[in-house]
């Protein structure tokens, strides 16, 4: 199947099971790109997952669907601090291996864009991107994000660390 037939849309707690597989896939294929690891999810419930990818208007998830599999995910989250819900978070992208550079990333963070320009509340958009990680830093740049710091020894990963840059797109 091509990318152009690769179907993005929002997750539902219907794809709480595909999710959870391959996010734990995504863990296990690049576990310095997420802050979670592999026991991190596995001590999560169903429901703590189906609250992560569609828990309502401050907790929502995108896929990226090969038919019915799920190749890839995004997910945006808003603070529920009142003086902090201006900003919302992009976490967890993810494309399958198979699937990547075929321009599905750039789909899925274009969703959780238009997800947050949809909410008058959110002004801008947060993420954070392993500094090593130059084919993402690459995508969040072309679309508009602006670093404004790094983190120094940001995640511990065994024994190795890694950076962490953090970027803003200002919406509003």
């Amino acid at each position: 199947m091509s990318a152009s037939e690769i179907v993005i849309r929002l997750l539902t707690p219907a794809d709480t099971a595909a999710f959870c597989a391959l996010r734990l896939r995504a863990i296990l294929d690049s576990p310095s790109s997420f802050s979670s690891s592999r026991e991190d999810e596995l001590a999560r419930t169903p429901e703590e997952h189906a609250q992560r990818i569609a828990g309502g208007p401050l907790h929502r998830a995108f896929g990226a669907f090969d038919g019915e599999r799920l190749v890839g995910f995004a997910g945006l989250r808003r603070d529920p601090m009142r003086q902090l819900w201006h900003k919302a978070l992009l976490w967890g992208v993810f494309v399958d291996v198979q699937q990547r550079g075929k321009g599905v990333a750039r789909r899925l963070v274009n969703a959780c864009i238009a997800q947050a320009e949809a909410d008058p509340a959110i002004m801008q958009v947060h993420l954070s991107v392993n500094a090593e990680n130059n084919a993402a830093l690459s995508l969040y740049e072309s679309l508009g994000f602006i670093a404004y710091g790094t983190e120094p020894r940001s995640m511990r990963v065994g024994e190795l660390f890694y950076d962490e840059h953090h970027l803003a797109l200002l919406i509003r």
